[in-house]
């Protein structure tokens, strides 16, 4: 069991791992993390906090993008997906079968 603790009650645990930690990037980047990702590896129509990483399938949606789907009349519907750790963890099993997966909250 880890305990964590910290003594000012106005700051939250996630605040603390927003100063303190890095916005994780998909290994396929082969790059690390720097202050513009904050923005760019982000979906516009994040909301929640909760997830290990942007859902990389939706970071091509921009403002300007929904607002044209909303000019064609083309009907928008928002879920929230928190992406899980379990989605960095490579196949290493004969079958995908064997392989592992990690839950994942939507």
């Amino acid at each position: 069991m880890i305990e964590f603790n910290w003594n000012d009650s106005n700051v939250s645990f996630a605040e603390i791992l927003h100063h303190a930690g890095l916005i994780p990037l998909p290994p396929y980047l082969n790059r690390a993390a720097e202050e513009n990702d904050n923005k760019t590896y982000q979906t516009v129509y994040a909301k929640y906090d909760g997830s290990v990483a942007a859902p990389t399938a939706g970071l091509h949606f921009t403002e300007n993008i929904f607002k044209k789907l909303s000019a064609k009349n083309i009907q928008q519907k928002f879920i929230t997906l928190h992406v899980g750790a379990g989605t960095f963890k490579p196949v290493k099993t004969e079958t995908i079968a064997e392989h592992e997966m990690h839950g994942e909250f939507f």
